[in-house]
């Protein structure tokens, strides 16, 4: 269980790495008249924003109390509980990566 702690750590600072750059672009395209959108998902999450960063944030909050734990807590923990948090990180990954393809192409 510990590994898997620490994939989804670092999986969460890849994912804020690209919510970083994926935001820029949205500020570019919404600047010149264009990404105009309410919310980036439909459903899955909570959150309800225009940027990815709130979405990783949601994450990193929902993930937080498991990293609070000790190391035979963490080994209890039930594996449904932390495959919530894979399936938001998955579809953070996959968003972002159609995201860039997209801003990508139309460079071209």
């Amino acid at each position: 269980m510990l590994s898997i702690i620490e994939n989804i750590r670092q999986n969460l600072a890849v994912a804020y790495q690209k919510a970083q750059e994926c935001d820029q672009f949205i500020e570019q395209l919404q600047q010149n008249g264009q990404g105009k959108f309410s919310a980036i998902f439909a459903e899955g999450f909570t959150t309800k924003a225009t940027r990815f960063m709130p979405y990783v944030e949601e994450i990193a909050a929902d993930f937080y109390p498991f990293t609070q734990l000790s190391e035979v807590q963490q080994q209890q923990i039930n594996p449904q509980e932390l495959a919530k948090i894979v399936v938001k990180l998955e579809k953070i990954f996959a968003t972002q990566s159609k995201f860039q393809q997209t801003i990508v192409s139309a460079e071209e």
